[in-house]
């Protein structure tokens, strides 16, 4: 798999346990977070995204402000994001993983699993 794609997984996770951490409904269910776990958090995430090539972070971002994540997996050729099926000749290639991709229906970034 493509380093990127390895650390836009990474920075994706981080995004979705610095939101939890940070929301009230977390806290209203009992959960407690530490300041000091949150800044921990924050700090790998910024490692990770700063090694990452600009205009691949800056994508990363847009399509985090639209959809609630920047990355999503295909599974069984199909797109987690917006649901489309790929279609055979794609989802048979030998080459996935191997660059960034994009999902030609909703523009998400996508890795294959």
């Amino acid at each position: 798999m493509d380093d990127v794609i390895e650390k836009l997984i990474a920075l994706n996770d981080i995004d979705a346990m610095l939101k939890d951490a940070e929301s009230e409904e977390y806290r209203s269910l009992g959960f407690e977070t530490k300041e000091e776990c949150i800044e921990k958090l924050k700090k790998m995430r910024e490692e990770i995204a700063s090694s990452i090539p600009r205009q691949v972070v800056k994508r990363y971002e847009k399509l985090r402000r639209k959809y609630g994540r920047g990355i999503a997996p295909v599974v069984n050729s199909v797109c987690t994001n917006c649901f489309m099926q790929f279609p055979t000749e794609v989802a048979s290639r030998t080459d996935k993983n191997q660059k960034v991709e994009f999902c030609p229906n909703c523009g998400i970034i996508i890795y294959w699993t």
